[in-house]
């Protein structure tokens, strides 16, 4: 784990290799076609078409095998690197994915990050990209410029074309970067699916994006172990009414473990 948390602290990203064998691998790439299907049917009914296609966001759901891929990142050294990344106890802030196919124009082919706020002094978010498919030169891997996320400023695109690295491996890896860092979705020249899992994790004290624990029910929550009752943020939910705050600290909805 040093030298994976070197290479964080130096270029901002990391990859861990081939994690995720076959027999997840398979589900997963159906759940995510499930939820592109799901997410472009919301998107069309409210009017967010606009180069969002082949996107999905906030995909947990309670027949998905994203849940199992939530519960080996304790087992893979993942969390034990989120947590060293965000230096204290961190819950899942977003779970999406996306299909980079030729014929897509989504806005993550813009070179972005995924904070708007700039902060200096520490790492405000992490991230995982879980690759579905082999990300390989031509098929519109990920690129990241090494370094950046030492920068406030978003980089000159002759810049970022030059310096920037595709985030090559095989099905199953994963990578884990600075949500500081400035990256892009490159453009898949191949007839062939790009298709990866996109993670967000923060402190517990961050507010998500989305209410997990609401969304999935307070059932199948309890469900869980542990570890993924806290990367779901059953640990760290907000208290509305008095009976709800007046707990037994082990019942608590915010824990002392949280920070």
């Amino acid at each position: 784990m040093t030298d994976y948390w070197q290479s964080l602290r130096q270029n901002g990203f990391v990859c861990l290799p081939s994690l995720i064998d076959d027999a997840l691998l398979e589900p997963l790439r159906d759940d995510l076609a499930c939820a592109i299907e799901t997410c472009r049917v919301v998107q069309q009914e409210n009017g967010i078409t606009q180069r969002t296609e082949q996107t999905a966001h906030h995909v947990l759901t309670h027949d998905s095998h994203f849940i199992e891929l939530l519960e080996r990142f304790s087992g893979w050294g993942i969390t034990e690197l989120l947590q060293r990344m965000l230096d204290g106890a961190v819950i899942l802030n977003s779970f999406g994915g996306l299909n980079n196919l030729n014929s897509t124009n989504a806005y993550v082919r813009n070179v972005h990050r995924d904070v708007r706020s700039w902060s200096a002094e520490s790492m405000q978010m992490a991230q995982a990209l879980v690759l579905l498919d082999d990300f390989t030169q031509d098929n519109g891997a990920t690129l990241f410029l090494p370094g950046s996320h030492h920068s406030a400023q978003r980089p000159d695109e002759a810049v970022f074309e030059r310096e920037a690295v595709k985030a090559l491996g095989r099905a199953g890896s994963i990578y884990l970067f600075d949500s500081r860092i400035w990256h892009a979705a490159g453009v898949n020249a191949t007839n062939n699916p790009r298709r990866c899992l996109t993670l967000t994790f923060t402190r517990s004290f961050h507010k998500p994006q989305f209410d997990y624990c609401r969304a999935l029910g307070e059932a199948f929550c309890l469900g869980q172990s542990p570890h993924v009752q806290q990367l779901l943020g059953w640990y760290a939910r907000t208290p509305s009414t008095l009976h709800e705050w007046y707990q037994p600290e082990d019942q608590r909805f915010y824990r002392k473990s949280q920070g």
